[in-house]
């Protein structure tokens, strides 16, 4: 029998390398296919895509409501001009607006915190945002009152909401808008279980013997009562039996709209002739869940007797707010979740609607 011939070391080598070489090119085809894929990728995520504006006539009052607006020190790394990109068009051609912020740690240094904070509503106010209810975590009282007081001296006493620092404060927001007189008003649990009582300092005690009372007197004198709820709930989904009952005896005292603030979107009920979105989520937000980046974008045709609304679904991606392109299977999940037995969306290009 023949013997096969025995490679020297350089004849091995050699062998080796061209195989290693043959087995490299295959390699960097699949990280070069993988990279291509990585930033065809980057630029869809990275795309905004704008919210459309719903049309209305000269003789109704168009409102916009927004969720939580986060603007600590990371977000605004990017032009935060460019992350309102997408909504600026519906706001600006709002004739009244609301949105809730949190108040941000951005800085050790207490001048410079409120500095940048000031910064940030100043933002908010040339989106056209008329009305800001301030959601305060993180911030002393006193660097809280700061803000406010030279933001109300900038703009005016009516602007800022829920800037109390005790549960029986009163601060309302009242709007002259063509001729109809809009209040707003902002409430947070600050007695349910899931909330840490001593975080809520800047909204009015969502308590029957305090809310009862002064929706009742804002309702007789104004046309169109919004009310805003902190429910001191996170990440859950589902509207609770105390969320439903509290909601509905604000309704019943007179509030025409409530809009809530949680970290999620949440139902939408229509009860008694008061519309009420138990959460519409965030607007920009850090936090890692996916869920709490998503949130709604409401537009709202007013006439004094009956309302249109366009309902958006929003996302915080790759730094800027867009209008979130559901796949059918996020659709379907969505509106699971938004559905109830008084309210049915229908939907059309951009969001989805319905008449109260």
């Amino acid at each position: 029998m023949k013997q096969s011939k025995r490679f020297s070391i350089d004849e091995h080598v050699l062998k080796w390398s061209k195989r290693h070489k043959k087995r490299n090119s295959f390699y960097t085809g699949i990280i070069l296919i993988i990279a291509i894929l990585l930033i065809v990728f980057g630029m869809k995520f990275g795309k905004s895509s704008t919210v459309k504006i719903m049309n209305k006539s000269q003789e109704e009052i168009k409102i916009t409501y927004l969720g939580n607006i986060e603007l600590n020190d990371h977000i605004r790394i990017n032009n935060i001009n460019k992350t309102f990109n997408s909504i600026e068009g519906i706001l600006k051609t709002s004739d009244y607006s609301s949105a809730s912020l949190n108040l941000a740690n951005i800085s050790e240094d207490k001048k410079e915190n409120i500095k940048e904070n000031l910064k940030n509503i100043m933002v908010l106010k040339n989106l056209n945002i008329q009305s800001l209810n301030l959601v305060n975590e993180s911030l002393d009282n006193l660097s809280t009152n700061e803000i406010e007081r030279k933001i109300e001296k900038k703009y005016g006493y009516n602007y800022l909401t829920g800037n109390g620092s005790n549960p029986i404060n009163s601060k309302t927001v009242q709007k002259n808008v063509k001729g109809k007189k809009i209040v707003n008003v902002s409430f947070s649990d600050i007695t349910s279980e899931y909330t840490d009582p001593l975080k809520n300092t800047t909204s009015i005690s969502l308590e029957p013997h305090i809310f009862i009372p002064l929706i009742q007197n804002l309702k007789k004198n104004n046309d169109y009562v919004v009310v805003n709820v902190d429910w001191g709930i996170t990440d859950e989904k589902s509207v609770t039996s105390r969320q439903r009952k509290y909601a509905h005896a604000l309704s019943e005292a007179g509030a025409d709209i409530i809009v809530g603030h949680n970290s999620v979107i949440q139902e939408i009920e229509e009860y008694k002739g008061t519309n009420i979105f138990y959460s519409v989520g965030n607007v920009t937000s850090e936090r890692f869940l996916s869920k709490n980046k998503q949130g709604l974008a409401i537009q709202q045709d007013w006439n004094d007797k009956n309302s249109k609304f366009m309902i958006t679904p929003i996302k915080f991606r790759g730094g800027k707010i867009s209008e979130a392109e559901l796949n059918k299977i996020e659709e379907i999940k969505l509106l699971n979740n938004l559905n109830s037995k008084s309210v049915k969306l229908e939907k059309v290009d951009g969001g989805y609607v319905y008449e109260s």
